[in-house]
């Protein structure tokens, strides 16, 4: 297990914004909830107000379900290039089920991809990507943030 920790995240940010930079996205569109961190900083470093988040589950804690489902709608009205952001692409799963109903209900829009790891394996790869994922990623806003039994 890897812990990835903010200080990280900070420099990250920086260099996945400038690989997103040219794409010259109008919205970017969190997947809820590992990409939403990523997808706020993302959208303050690319200075993109246009901020959404749709509710998309393919695991329950460490365990990968059998079937993806994707539990909200998002309006992208008036969005041209839209920034999908996630934190990992595993499986791929996610993104498989995900884009071709995002494509079919925004036929207008151009669609890219954007995470901090991948796994060379994955179904689909995303368009903007940092890091070979090679072990299970402990993120900040995981361990951080969700302290068993302590609410």
């Amino acid at each position: 297990m890897i812990y990835y920790d903010y200080k990280r995240f900070c420099t990250d940010v920086q260099h996945l914004s400038e690989q997103c930079k040219p794409f010259e996205a109008d919205t970017i569109l969190a997947v809820a909830r590992g990409g939403m961190s990523l997808a706020h900083a993302l959208s303050m470093a690319l200075d993109v107000r246009n901020l959404h988040t749709i509710r998309v589950e393919s695991y329950d804690g460490d365990s990968q379900r059998d079937k993806v489902s994707i539990l909200s709608q998002c309006d992208l009205t008036g969005s041209r290039q839209v920034l999908v952001v996630d934190d990992i692409v595993d499986s791929g799963r996610t993104l498989f089920a995900l884009l071709p109903i995002l494509r079919l209900q925004n036929p207008t829009c151009e669609f890219k991809v954007a995470t901090l790891f991948t796994k060379p394996t994955a179904l689909m790869q995303p368009d903007f990507s940092l890091h070979e994922a090679t072990d299970w990623i402990d993120f900040f806003w995981e361990r951080d943030f969700l302290k068993k039994g302590s609410l």
